[in-house]
């Protein structure tokens, strides 16, 4: 039975298959890409700024001196004192001048009379005219028209400064005028408004005197 199994196998069986031969075709390989360049180096790690440390300046010892032993200042010898002077019979003032009167002012000059003015007369009446200086007091004016343009002044146009010299007396007054610079077409206008001026008179050392005074009298065109 065995065998015949066998036999109807292999009656059975198809034929064996004949191998087909496979070409193969060997190409050359490709070379590999080359490698990737290296990474660049890190950077070179800075270096920490170092400060300079200040120095500590120590606090400077103070050495107390040793005592240094005072030299005595030599005695003075004893001064007699001058004997006192002796007192005058007259009141002395500084500035005063040989021959002088006690009660005189300094400035005066010797025979002059006690009580009189700086710069007047011996033997004067208290009238004469003084020319204004230091030490007197300055005219105020009380009252008085002003100066009026003419007509010919004003078709001139004239402007400026005229100076006129004049007395004014110890009742305020104004005597006496005389034109130092003069104006075109206004000298008689401003000698009239000065003589019917009145001032409060110029005192000296508390006396009302005559002074020889002078006027600046500035003039401009009337708007």
């Amino acid at each position: 039975m065995v065998l015949f199994a066998v036999a109807i196998y292999l009656s059975t069986r198809p034929p064996p298959l004949e191998e087909k031969e496979v070409e193969v075709t060997f190409k050359a390989a490709m070379a590999p890409p080359p490698p990737p360049p290296p990474p660049p180096p890190p950077p070179a790690a800075s270096k920490p700024k170092t400060t300079p440390k200040k120095p500590v300046k120590k606090p400077d010892v103070i050495v107390q001196p040793k005592e240094i032993p005072q030299e005595k200042p030599p005695e003075q010898e004893p001064v007699e004192e001058p004997p006192a002077p002796e007192e005058p019979t007259e009141e002395a003032v500084e500035g005063g001048v040989e021959g002088g009167v006690a009660g005189g002012v300094v400035g005066g000059v010797v025979g002059g009379v006690l009580g009189g003015v700086l710069g007047g007369q011996v033997g004067g009446t208290g009238t004469d005219v003084l020319p204004f200086g230091a030490g007197m007091t300055r005219p105020e004016k009380l009252s008085g028209p002003q100066p009026q343009y003419t007509r010919e002044a004003l078709e001139a146009r004239v402007q400026g400064l005229m100076i006129v010299k004049c007395v004014i007396t110890t009742e305020g007054k104004v005597e006496k005028c005389r034109i130092i610079k003069p104006l075109p077409h206004m000298e008689q206008s401003v000698l009239d408004a000065l003589y019917a001026q009145r001032y409060k008179p110029v005192t000296f050392q508390g006396r009302p005197v005559q002074v020889d005074y002078t006027f600046n009298i500035k003039l401009s065109m009337p708007r």
